[in-house]
C-alpha cells in the first residue's frame, strides 16, 4: 500500500508545507472550479467550458464507481499509527482512486487537448503532480491511488475533448450520446450509496441539460464591453455561491441524519448548480444584455 511514502512526505512536515499542499488541495475542490470554470464558459470560450465541465462531472461519476468497487481504505484509516489525515473534510468515502487528483487531473488535461500548447501540457502535468502530492502528504491517499487517478483523468479529459471533435459539425448529436450514457448510469443511483456519487450524477444531469438548453434557446455571445463582462462573473459567482451554501444549509435542515435523503438533496443541489451556471444564468444575461 506504499505506505512508507506517506510517512516520507508527512516527516516534512512544517507550517509552508502544510499551508502550500493544503492550498493546492484546495485548487481541486467545488469553490476553485465554480470560480474556474465558470470564468471560461461565461467569459472567455464557450465550448472549452464545455469540455471542462463535462471532463469533471464524467470524471466524478466514473471515479466514485471504481471508489465502490474497490472500498479501499485511507492511510489514516489503514494505518492509524502511521499516517494522519490533516484535511478531514476533503476525504469522504474510500481511497482508490483519488477523486481531486482524477477530477483535477481530467479538466487540465481537457484544457490542453482543447488548447493545444506546449505551455499549457507542462501546466496541467505540474498541476497535476502537486495535486498527487498533496493528496499523500494530507494522508488521504496511497500513492498507487494517485498515479492511476493521474492516468485515469488524462484519459477521460482526451476522450472528452475527442468527442467535441468529431461531433464539432453536428453538437446535437453529442448531447445525443452523453444522454445516452446518463441513462445507462441513472440505474446506479438505486444501486450506489456514496455521496459523491449522488452529487456527481446531480452534475451530469445538470451540464447535460443546461447544455441542450443554452444550445436550442440561449447561444449567447462573448462579444461584450469588459464592464459587462466583469459584471456578468461577478453577479453569476455570487448566484451560483448562494446557491451551493444556501441550499446545503436549507436542506441539510430538512433531511436531518437521514443519509439517503441526504444523497438525494445533493443530487438536487448539484443540478440545480450546473443546470444554471450553464442553462438558467446564461439566458438571464443574455435577455439582460450584460
Amino acid at each position: 500500500m506504499t505506505i512508507e511514502v506517506v510517512e516520507f512526505l508527512q516527516g516534512l512536515q512544517n507550517g509552508f508545507m502544510d499551508f502550500f499542499f493544503n492550498f493546492v488541495s484546495f485548487i481541486g475542490e467545488k469553490y476553485f472550479y465554480i470560480a474556474v470554470i465558470s470564468y471560461i464558459y461565461w467569459i472567455y470560450d464557450k465550448r472549452l467550458g464545455e469540455i471542462m465541465g463535462m471532463s469533471l462531472a464524467f470524471s466524478a461519476v466514473t471515479n466514485n464507481i471504481i471508489k465502490e468497487a474497490v472500498g479501499a481504505e485511507r492511510p489514516y484509516q489503514k494505518y492509524p499509527d502511521r499516517a494522519t489525515n490533516f484535511r478531514p473534510g476533503s476525504s469522504t468515502g474510500h481511497s482508490f482512486p483519488s477523486g481531486h487528483v482524477q477530477n483535477f487531473t481530467s479538466i487540465v488535461f481537457g484544457a490542453y487537448y482543447k488548447v493545444k500548447k506546449r505551455w499549457m501540457f507542462y501546466t496541467a502535468l505540474t498541476l497535476s503532480i502537486l495535486m498527487m502530492l498533496s493528496r499523500m502528504y494530507l494522508g488521504v491517499h496511497f500513492l498507487e491511488d494517485v498515479v492511476v487517478s493521474l492516468i485515469l483523468g488524462i484519459t477521460i479529459g482526451f476522450a472528452v475533448n475527442k468527442l467535441y471533435v468529431k461531433f464539432d459539425k453536428d453538437i446535437d448529436k453529442l448531447y445525443k450520446i452523453f444522454v445516452i450514457i446518463l441513462v445507462v448510469l441513472s440505474p446506479l443511483l438505486f444501486i450506489l450509496k456514496d455521496n459523491d456519487f449522488f452529487t456527481g450524477m446531480g452534475l451530469f444531469y445538470g451540464f447535460i441539460l443546461a447544455m441542450i438548453f443554452e444550445r436550442k434557446y440561449v447561444n449567447f455571445s462573448h462579444d461584450i464591453p469588459l464592464i459587462k463582462k466583469v459584471t456578468r462573473y461577478v453577479i453569476g459567482v455570487i448566484l451560483l455561491l448562494v446557491l451551493q451554501i444556501g441550499l446545503g444549509n436549507v436542506f441539510s435542515m430538512i433531511y436531518g441524519e437521514s443519509i439517503s435523503l441526504e444523497n438525494i438533496f445533493d443530487f438536487i443541489r448539484y443540478f440545480l448548480v450546473a443546470f444554471v451556471a450553464f442553462g438558467v444564468y446564461p439566458y438571464i444575461f443574455k435577455k439582460y444584455n450584460f
